[in-house]
């Protein structure tokens, strides 16, 4: 991608920035009007940036807005990915995390695939038929936190900020992987997400909610056009199913999926 000098030397600036509020677990607070990304391949240019300033070696990729009514309402004219870091991946049900890692963070439940083999890059879209046999499912939590804020922001600036700022992840939590789950309505399947004694977290249903596979196959073939591959092993997560639910120190976290297995996470 081109980009004019003093444009690229200020999206630098925002992903530097960025993404040492990520390793420090802190916020850049609100970026100034000239910072942001103009338009998808700006926000795209600054999350490359941000994901080379923390430097961790990755675990997978996140995709968020995976539904078209989920867009509409939001703003989003595509969906929204972000890297996954494998220094905050946690594989298995029952975990205790540091608070100070996920200050400010909220939990979220959603869909997850681990790759059982390369997904190489190819001039045909992918399609979620095809990518069925190749992955196994995960529930998975998702812990999410902005680095920036914008209040003011329009939707598309808020969009493209979502974007740049690694799609507002910070880390993931995959449970046991799910020996049956072929031919699961995942559109209609409750979650129960449950902070503490708080009230059980509203999920999205219905057209709210997406198609987990086919969730997959738009992100590989967005990931295709940035010339990033899927490796085996790869985790992929497929947006959220639940309202995101804030927690603190000392909250304990249950996401209990049914018969897709259950998550039961602690912070201190």
């Amino acid at each position: 991608m081109s980009l004019l000098p003093n444009t690229s030397e200020k999206l630098h600036l925002l992903a530097k920035k960025l993404g040492k509020a990520w390793l420090e677990c802190n916020q850049i607070g609100k970026p100034l009007k000239e910072e942001l990304p103009r338009n998808r391949s700006e926000a795209y240019f600054v999350q490359d940036q941000m994901a080379e300033v923390i430097g961790h070696s990755l675990s997978g990729w996140k995709v968020g807005a995976t539904s078209a009514r989920m867009r509409e309402l939001d703003g989003h004219d595509d969906v929204i990915p972000g890297r996954i870091f494998q220094s905050v991946t946690f594989l298995g049900s029952t975990h205790q995390l540091p608070i100070e890692r996920f200050t400010n963070a909220r939990a979220e439940t959603e869909f997850a695939f681990r790759l059982l083999e390369a997904i190489p890059l190819r001039e045909a879209s992918w399609t979620s038929d095809e990518l069925e046999s190749k992955v196994v499912l995960h529930p998975a939590v998702e812990l999410i936190g902005n680095r920036h804020q914008l209040p003011d922001g329009s939707k598309s600036e808020k969009s493209l900020m979502t974007i740049a700022d690694n799609g507002g992840g910070i880390g993931f939590v995959f449970g046991d992987e799910v020996q049956n789950w072929r031919g699961i309505d995942f559109r209609q399947h409750h979650i129960t997400l449950q902070v503490d004694d708080k009230p059980s977290a509203e999920n999205f249903l219905g057209d709210m909610r997406c198609i987990p596979l086919e969730a997959l196959a738009d992100l590989i073939n967005h990931l295709k056009e940035r010339g990033i591959a899927l490796n085996e092993g790869d985790f992929v997560s497929t947006g959220a199913a639940t309202v995101p639910q804030p927690f603190e120190k000392d909250s304990k976290v249950v996401a209990d999926f049914g018969e897709l297995g259950r998550i039961d996470l602690s912070f201190s």
